[in-house]
């Protein structure tokens, strides 16, 4: 059997796309991840500090989807709350170097504004393995920088 022309084109774009697209849907977008950290300064203003960390300390947050999670550090460089590993609770964000040694970490504590900015930065992609270029959204709020990521993918 043979399949007509235009149905084997069909079959192959979407053999050539599909993977494409179920990478996109993995992938938080930064209309998102400013949106998280809307969400994550709200919850903190409506419930608290000590509540709101907790809750991003969690393990199981709503401040986490697909490859976006909130990180909340304090004005002297402590993490204060990392949804995607809380094991990080404590230590001095200002020693975060990247992959070309770039100290992301206090370029995240001094540039954060009350209106927020994107500070980028290279990381390790956790779905390909690979350093890609990184942005994070970060918003000094009360004290508090609050920030969420996204990969600089194709």
């Amino acid at each position: 059997m043979t399949l007509p022309k235009t149905a084997l084109m069909t079959l192959l774009a979407l053999a050539l796309f599909l993977p494409v697209s179920a990478i996109a849907q993995e992938r938080g977008t930064p209309e998102e991840a400013q949106a998280m950290v809307a969400d994550a300064i709200a919850f903190t203003r409506e419930v608290g500090v000590e509540a709101a960390f907790a809750e991003m300390n969690s393990g199981e947050s709503r401040f986490r989807d697909r490859d976006l999670y909130v990180f909340v550090v304090a004005a002297d460089g402590a993490v204060v709350a990392q949804v995607a590993d809380p094991g990080r609770v404590g230590m001095d964000a200002r020693s975060l170097r990247d992959a070309a040694d770039t100290a992301y970490g206090a370029m995240i504590v001094d540039h954060a504004t009350p209106d927020g900015v994107w500070v980028e930065y290279l990381r390790e992609d956790p779905i390909t393995g690979d350093i890609t270029p990184k942005a994070s959204w970060v918003v000094r709020y009360d004290g508090y920088v609050f920030g969420c990521g996204v990969y600089l993918t194709q």
